[in-house]
């Protein structure tokens, strides 16, 4: 029998529930007044509730039962992946609606059972009960159950989770110890490149770390200015970067090697003087920064020139136009971890800071932040950016200078956008007469 059907008989009710579910659909709303058609909203969510009241109450049922796959004649190990199977359940939907039925009705919480039954509760409250006590003991969770209903008819769920942690702590002091020594032993953060050139973060935090991350993230997080079009998953992820750049920058940070800590790239002369063949730069195990990201780093950062020489059985000289020969040129420039030729360093030059301390300090006291025009963006947030680059002849002098955020100064390489001087002294950003992906959309969003 087709999972997904059910020859419904007048004796099980599911018949009867059919049809007014049908009738439902097919009902003419346009007609009916809107007070009428706020009160059918609430009342048809309560009706869900109590059906999935019903619901958990027959997969219990089917659980204690072992009766998942029955209605194919098969037998099948776990309810869960029973679910999974033939409703096209998440993994942890399926886990969560048989440990939610199993504890309301098998388990220490059947007046949850009845409420949710009533309509008194809601079925995202019951989970939340369910979920919360599967790990005390059963004697605890039926003695504490009264007063989680009253603090359920009053709170959502995200609240009643948090008054459900604090209740734990008093009624089972002892295993809250063993159970926050559990989470502390899974805590953990994995950053991983993917194919799209990006780093993709996961983890786990206990509450503690979690709140003061959150607590650093926050002020870093909001927006900028209403023109601010960013959203909040791309606020979140730009000041995660510039909470570690500003620790970076702190030079608080145990070294490492006897230096600092610090964003270090290799980058060959083509990319940083913007010709063509440049292979950019390489910043560690992530996706190489294209040319011109290097050239915006260069602007207010350390550079140390290192002159070095490559085997020349592994050079090619191929033709401009040539596609092969050019790729397998650049290969051959590649650092050697990456199967490049092998290089030997022949000269490395003096540490030079592009922009002097000095010149930060009057850049400061002139333009107290962004100068782009419109943006309010604190001094905190931005960088000195040569109007002309100091690799294409432009001198690092105040004249040829000014504070960018880093969302303009990304813009204004990455995105194409023009800055330049009036003779009044007043900065002018002019959009790319040519628009690439990166910068159709204004700066401010970058």
């Amino acid at each position: 029998m087709d999972s997904n059907t059910h020859s419904a008989s007048p004796e099980d009710g599911l018949a009867a529930l059919t049809a007014a579910v049908d009738e439902l659909a097919v009902q003419e709303l346009d007609r009916l007044t809107d007070a009428v058609r706020a009160e059918r909203v609430l009342v048809l969510r309560r009706l869900v509730d109590r059906l999935e009241g019903v619901w958990l109450k027959e997969l219990a049922g089917v659980d204690a039962r072992g009766a998942a796959g029955a209605e194919d004649g098969r037998e099948v190990g776990s309810t869960a992946g029973w679910l999974r199977r033939q409703l096209r359940l998440g993994p942890g939907a399926a886990s969560t609606a048989v440990r939610t039925a199993r504890a309301l009705f098998r388990g220490p919480l059947p007046r949850t059972a009845e409420a949710l039954g009533a309509g008194e509760l809601s079925a995202a409250h019951a989970g939340v009960l369910a979920h919360g006590t599967h790990d005390l003991p059963d004697h605890l969770t039926a003695e504490a159950e009264p007063v989680l209903l009253e603090a359920a008819q009053r709170l959502d769920p995200p609240r009643l989770r948090r008054v459900l942690g604090h209740l734990r702590l008093v009624a089972d002091p002892d295993g809250a110890d063993r159970r926050a020594e559990e989470r502390h032993g899974r805590r953990g953060v994995w950053l991983t490149p993917t194919w799209e050139g990006m780093v993709a973060i996961e983890g786990l935090l206990e509450a503690e770390a979690g709140q003061t991350v959150l607590a650093a993230l926050e002020p870093l997080a909001r927006p900028a200015d209403t023109q601010d079009t960013r959203s909040g998953g791309q606020r979140t992820a730009d000041a995660l970067a510039e909470l570690a750049r500003r620790a970076l920058e702190g030079g608080r940070l145990p070294q490492t090697g006897g230096v600092r800590p610090q964003l270090s790239v290799v980058v060959d002369l083509d990319s940083l003087l913007g010709g063509p063949g440049g292979l950019g730069g390489e910043a560690g195990w992530a996706e190489p920064l294209a040319p011109e990201a290097c050239r915006r780093l260069a602007c207010d950062g350390t550079v140390t020139r290192v002159l070095a020489s490559r085997d020349p059985t592994t050079a090619h000289d191929a033709p401009a136009l040539e596609v092969e020969g050019r790729l397998r040129a650049a290969a051959a420039l590649l650092p050697p971890v990456l199967g490049g030729a092998p290089c030997q360093p022949l000269d490395v030059g003096r540490a030079t800071r592009v922009v002097t301390p000095a010149q930060r300090t009057a850049l400061a006291v002139r333009d107290g932040g962004c100068v782009f025009p419109g943006c309010s963006r604190p001094l905190a947030w931005c960088e000195g950016h040569h109007l002309v680059h100091w690799l294409d002849g432009g001198p690092t002098d105040l004249a040829n200078l000014a504070l960018l955020c880093r969302a303009h100064h990304r813009a204004v390489h990455e995105g194409g956008w023009r800055l330049g001087r009036d003779p009044d002294g007043r900065l002018t950003a002019t959009p790319p007469h040519r628009r690439h992906p990166a910068a159709r959309r204004h700066p401010s969003a970058a």
